[in-house]
C-alpha cells in the first residue's frame, strides 16, 4: 500500500512538472511569435538604411538607438520629456473626467441628449487642428494650448462612449431595480455605472495615443507653436536634417503609449474583474 502511495505521488510530481515546462514552453513560444515581426523588420531596416534608402532620410536602427543614448546621457531630453508629461496627463485627465461627466448626463437624459446632441455632433466635425490657433490666441504658446487641444480631442472618444454605455442600459433591468426600492444613487452606482463601466475604458483605452504626446493632439501643438516639448524637439531634429533624432522622439513617443497602455490595462482588468468571474472574458478559436 505504501508503495504504491509513493508511486502515485512520484507520477503525480512528475505530471505537475511536465505540465509546468508546458506552459512555460508555451508562453516563451507566444513571445517569441510577437517579437519574431518586430524582429524581421529591425534587421530589414538595418539593411535597407544606406542600401535601398540614403541614410539622410531614414538613419539605421543602430543610430537610433546611439542617438536616444546621447540624448538621455546628455540630459538633453528631460525637460522636454517633463513639459510632455505634464501635457499628458492634464490633458488626459480633464479630457476623460469631462467626457465621462457629459456622455452619463446625456445619456440618462433623452431631453438633455436631443438638445445637445446636434450641438456636440457639429463640433465634433470640426478638425481639431482648425482649433490650435485659437488655443494659442486664448492660451499662450506654452503649456496651456496643447492642454486644450489634447482635452478637446480625448473628451470626445470618452464622450461617445459612454454615452453609447449609459444609452445601452436595459430599461426592463432599470425598471425592476426601481421597483425593489432603488433610488438614483443605487441605480447609479449599481446599474449604470457597472454597465458603462466597459464602454469607459474603451473610449479611455482608444484617447490613450490622443493624448500622449498628441500623436495628434499635444503633439501637432507642438508643431504648431511650442517653447518645450517632444513635438518641439522633432520638429527641430526635422528642420536640421536629423533623422535619428527624429526617430529617436518616435521611440520615445513609442514608449509613453506602451507604458499608457499598460497603466490603462491594469487599471480595467481591476474595476472589470467582476467579467473575469462571470465568464465574460475573450474566447480563443
Amino acid at each position: 500500500m505504501n508503495e504504491q502511495k509513493a508511486i502515485n505521488d512520484v507520477a503525480y510530481q512528475s505530471s505537475t512538472a511536465s505540465n509546468g515546462l508546458a506552459a512555460i514552453g508555451s508562453k516563451t513560444l507566444q513571445v517569441a511569435v510577437k517579437l519574431l515581426p518586430g524582429i524581421v523588420l529591425l534587421i530589414f531596416w538595418q539593411w535597407a538604411s544606406g542600401r535601398l534608402i540614403k541614410e539622410i532620410y531614414v538613419s539605421k536602427p543602430t543610430a537610433v538607438i546611439a542617438r536616444l543614448y546621447e540624448l538621455l546621457a546628455s540630459g538633453e531630453i528631460y525637460p522636454h520629456l517633463w513639459v510632455t508629461g505634464q501635457e499628458l496627463v492634464l490633458g488626459y485627465v480633464i479630457g476623460v473626467a469631462g467626457g465621462v461627466f457629459a456622455g452619463y448626463a446625456l445619456g440618462r437624459s433623452p431631453r438633455l441628449a436631443r438638445i445637445f446632441e446636434p450641438y456636440v455632433m457639429a463640433f465634433y466635425g470640426i478638425p481639431k487642428i482648425a482649433l490650435a490657433p485659437l488655443f494659442i490666441i486664448w492660451f499662450g504658446i506654452g503649456i496651456g494650448s496643447k492642454v486644450a487641444l489634447a482635452s478637446i480631442m480625448v473628451f470626445f472618444l470618452v464622450f461617445y462612449n459612454v454615452f453609447a454605455g449609459v444609452r445601452s442600459v436595459d430599461r426592463e433591468l432599470v425598471n425592476l431595480t426601481l421597483v425593489m426600492g432603488a433610488n438614483q444613487r443605487q441605480l447609479t452606482y449599481h446599474v449604470f455605472l457597472p454597465a458603462a463601466a466597459p464602454f469607459v475604458m474603451l473610449g479611455m483605452r482608444l484617447a490613450i495615443p490622443y493624448s500622449v504626446i498628441g500623436v495628434i493632439g499635444v503633439i501637432v501643438g507642438g508643431f504648431t507653436s511650442s517653447v518645450q516639448g517632444l513635438g518641439l524637439f522633432i520638429h527641430e531634429a526635422s528642420s536640421t536634417y536629423d533623422p535619428a533624432g527624429v526617430f529617436a522622439g518616435i521611440v520615445i513617443l513609442l514608449g509613453f503609449v506602451t507604458i499608457a497602455n499598460l497603466i490603462a490595462g491594469a487599471i480595467e482588468r481591476r474595476l472589470l474583474r467582476w467579467r473575469t468571474f462571470s465568464g465574460s472574458g475573450p474566447i480563443d478559436a
